[in-house]
């Protein structure tokens, strides 16, 4: 942590900006369709899961459980997609910070 410190000694805005800036442009990942259809993955196996333990003597068969997860698999990944592309857009703008073009 040391030697991460500017000459001074003190940590001034200046610092901290070019930091937070150089950190969040690194670890900063555009949106893409295989994340978001992994979660819908993930999410629609747990739909199914507590649908067919939560309706197993009721009247919900087998077919009406998948259809849930499949339905809630297509809304989960549209909306985990739209997110992440909203999420991204505003990260980058923000790093890219006022005045920068668009």
């Amino acid at each position: 942590m040391a030697a991460s410190k500017p000459a001074g000694g003190k940590y001034t805005s200046k610092t901290a900006k070019t930091r937070a800036k150089s950190t969040a442009a690194r670890t900063l990942k555009p949106p893409t369709w295989k994340r978001a259809v992994i979660q819908g993955v993930v999410l629609a196996g747990l739909y199914f899961v507590i649908i067919w333990v939560w309706q197993k003597g009721g009247g919900l068969n087998l077919w009406g459980a998948i259809l849930i997860a499949v339905v809630g698999f297509i809304i989960f990944t549209l909306m985990a997609y739209s997110i992440d592309r909203f999420t991204y857009n505003r990260r980058r703008r923000k790093i890219e910070g006022p005045g920068s073009g668009k």
